[in-house]
């Protein structure tokens, strides 16, 4: 992957002036926050409408099925195994069957221990961890360093005026 500053320097992109790029994006979520207002009101008015109760009864309804559905499917689930365990038939239903699964039950003290020793690939680093820890004992085989990342305001309305005076002049 190329640096951002060997693409600046190659390409057209270098002629691209910041202000430029935030007034674009201050446009850009003018238009996404105008998207949300006018879907906002339109809930509002239909809320009110006899159409727009339909449709929250229904959303209502759908929750209370999909809860029904959850239930219904564990009991399935349960009366499947029971059969299974009172008869060993594996397929208690046409539309049922019960397969077998491995599980491994250990102690996973015991399982780090024998991969550290044993399975190292089975190790996974968990860099959010270490990364904090390295920034405090800073071990000699990590570099510690100073990196640029941006963080754009929020609120961009300030330049949509000079989006507006740009376009007129």
């Amino acid at each position: 992957m190329r640096e951002p500053e060997e693409i600046l320097e190659k390409e057209p992109y270098k002629e691209v002036r910041m202000n430029q790029v935030v007034v674009n994006l201050a446009s850009i979520r003018k238009v996404e926050a105008e998207y949300l207002q006018e879907i906002a009101e339109i809930d509002k008015e239909l809320a009110a409408t006899p159409l727009g109760q339909r449709l929250a009864r229904c959303k209502e309804l759908l929750g209370v099925a999909r809860l029904d559905k959850a239930d219904a499917e564990d009991v399935v689930r349960n009366a499947a195994l029971q059969v299974y365990e009172a008869t060993g038939d594996k397929q208690p239903h046409p539309a049922v069957k019960v397969v077998m699964s491995t599980v491994l039950y250990y102690d996973q003290g015991a399982a780090l221990d024998y991969c550290r020793q044993h399975l190292s690939k089975a190790l996974k680093l968990d860099r959010g961890e270490f990364e904090k820890a390295a920034k405090v004992i800073e071990p000699e085989f990590v570099i510690i360093s100073q990196m640029p990342t941006t963080r754009i305001a929020s609120d961009l309305t300030a330049y949509l005026d000079q989006s507006l005076n740009e376009e007129e002049g």
